[in-house]
């Protein structure tokens, strides 16, 4: 069974045109890191044809993997040559706590300030308003009061 030579050189060329990034995509580095292109995707999403910042922090990832290093020495790497901008989410310490748990905080701000101001209006006391003095006069009151005792029977 002969392999058509046209089968075998499709084959060779995919093979040689596989991006030299693709292994470090495949572990899923690519998406821990930002793009630095200013697209504000990770390496792993970024949608540019052709971006020269994402190729190049992926062949630096690459060469390391190639190196032997691990996920946590390349991170470190990528951090001390880049700062960590470049790191898809923040760290979880230092002032960057304030990423992780702001957003739990002011949930949780805005919950107690519904329920303390729900609860200052519930137990707010009505203020009492005097009677009016009335405007009848005596004779006018005598009769409202003949009339009503004439309703009430």
């Amino acid at each position: 069974m002969r392999i058509p030579a046209l089968l075998v050189l499709a084959i060779v060329y995919l093979g040689l045109t596989a991006a030299p990034h693709a292994h470090a995509g495949d572990r899923g580095l690519a998406s821990a890191f930002m793009c630095q292109c200013g697209c504000g995707l990770t390496l792993a999403s970024c949608t540019h044809a052709s971006c020269g910042p994402r190729d190049q922090v992926l062949g630096e990832i690459a060469a390391m993997e190639r190196q032997g290093r691990s996920p946590e020495q390349i991170t470190a790497a990528l951090v001390a040559t880049y700062g960590e901008v470049i790191l898809g989410a923040p760290t979880r310490r230092g002032f960057n706590l304030l990423a992780w748990w702001g957003p739990y905080g002011a949930i949780a701000a805005g919950a107690a300030l519904i329920l303390g101001l729900g609860l200052s209006w519930v137990r707010r006391p009505r203020p009492v308003v005097p009677a009016a003095e009335s405007d009848l006069s005596p004779e006018q009151r005598n009769r409202l009061e003949r009339e009503l005792r004439a309703f009430q029977d």
